[in-house]
């Protein structure tokens, strides 16, 4: 009955457990996402978008028209403005700026939003809804989820584990416990063996019959 008892709570610690890893894996992007994203019209100079992202401490500008996403530049595409000799204040960002953008919507989970950065090659990626941009992640965000999984999975397994090993050890302890208590017949000696067989014939060991 004990070990039935304990296989019937390694069940439910296994299902807690996937039911948790299920959970985190569901998490919407939107859950996730940065909100107030740094933005710039694509007819602003490559000069003043440089200018912003100094100023917001960002790497990127997401590039809209009335909350509709159009573009998104980045500081290497700054560096790329100069590259080719361009002139930064009259160079204009829409001259500069990625398109078409890949976006995820804000249910989608974000497993889903990581595979899109990893097929598309991108490290950030626009959240919008009917066109308009709701917010932004990027993949250290999803790194940070990942690593924080990893560390809970691998938490749980040595839970699991130390549970495993703590049912062996008391399975073997019982073991052993029974044995010494009740020994086997090939650990009883010959003269208790012969007593034991007059005994329940009813004779004593004086060879005499057990009196009723």
């Amino acid at each position: 009955m004990q070990q039935v008892a304990d296989l019937a709570r390694a069940v439910r610690f296994k299902a807690r457990i996937s039911w948790s890893v299920k959970g985190r894996s569901s998490m919407k992007v939107e859950e996730i996402m940065i909100r107030e994203v740094v933005q710039s019209s694509p007819e602003n100079s490559i000069s003043e978008a440089a200018k912003l992202m100094r100023e917001k401490a960002v790497g990127c500008l997401v590039i809209t028209v009335e909350g509709g996403i159009k573009g998104i530049i980045t500081d290497r595409d700054l560096l790329g403005c100069i590259a080719v000799e361009h002139d930064p204040r009259e160079c204009k960002v829409s001259t500069h700026m990625s398109r078409p953008v890949a976006v995820i919507k804000p249910e989608e989970d974000y497993l889903t939003a990581a595979d899109v950065m990893r097929r598309r090659r991108i490290k950030l990626l626009p959240i919008a809804k009917q066109g308009k941009l709701l917010g932004i992640v990027s993949l250290s965000d999803l790194a940070k989820l990942a690593v924080s999984d990893l560390e809970q999975i691998e938490s749980s397994l040595g839970l699991v584990s130390s549970f495993v090993r703590t049912v062996e050890i008391q399975s073997h302890t019982n073991r052993r416990t029974r044995s010494e208590i009740e020994p086997s017949n090939s650990a009883v000696g010959p003269t208790q063996a012969a007593s034991r067989k007059l005994s329940s014939l009813g004779i004593n060991q004086e060879g005499q019959a057990a009196r009723l």
